[in-house]
């Protein structure tokens, strides 16, 4: 296994660990939890650019991680709109709508961006982009809910394991696949790195008062 392969697989495992999670406590909480701005994006990118990648870079292990991801969101996507509306103001039917159209959307910024910048660029700074929003939305999510209600350590933890690990590879240590080393993956990745960390904490501090009266894994 080469050390790009590595870092991958690190990020891959991670992300696996994190989406299960929000998978298992979705359906336990009768919620989601991942925030619908970034389940859709990340949903259209995975499946943009693992198709994209696979038509030029052929079998890599980023093809296989990425198509357990894409089948983790779609189980996550399924928490989404059937415990969704239970969060929003307007009617079920309206709310359906308004999330398959923005899932529509998500599609068309993937072939917008991959038609501007090409498959390297589209997939690492898209990509960090919508990790950046997940990790601000995921501190957005903990302040808006009353309670630790579709969130979990096991989530924010190995999500952050995981974008660090290729934030090392790809802004410090270069892959060739992704053409040398990418400097604003690195600064991208650190600005992620300390928001997870404030997540991470705040989630401790809270899970931690709520020990008492309801245990959250």
């Amino acid at each position: 296994m080469t050390l790009s392969s590595l870092f991958i697989t690190i990020c891959g495992i991670g992300w696996i660990i994190a989406y299960t999670e929000a998978l298992r406590i979705g359906f336990r909480d009768k919620s989601y939890g991942i925030p619908f701005m970034t389940l859709a994006l990340n949903f259209s990118w995975e499946v943009y650019y693992t198709y994209q990648g696979y038509l030029v870079f052929g079998s890599h292990v980023s093809t296989y991680v990425n198509c357990i991801w894409i089948l983790l969101d779609v189980g996550i996507l399924y928490t989404y709109f059937k415990y969704g509306h239970r969060e929003v103001k307007t009617s079920k039917s309206t709310f359906y709508l308004q999330a398959g159209l923005f899932v529509a959307a998500c599609f068309i910024i993937q072939h917008v961006a991959f038609q501007q910048v090409g498959i390297v660029n589209g997939a690492l700074y898209v990509g960090y982009l919508i990790n950046f929003l997940m990790s601000f939305l995921f501190v957005r999510m903990y302040f808006r809910r009353p309670d630790l209600k579709g969130q979990s350590l096991l989530i924010a933890i190995p999500k952050c394991i995981g974008t660090f690990s290729t934030t090392i590879l790809f802004g410090i240590i270069g892959s060739k696949t992704a053409g040398g080393v990418h400097e604003p993956i690195l600064y991208i990745g650190l600005f992620i790195f300390v928001t997870d960390l404030v997540y991470i904490s705040l989630v401790t501090k809270k899970r931690t008062a709520l020990k008492p009266l309801k245990t959250y894994n």
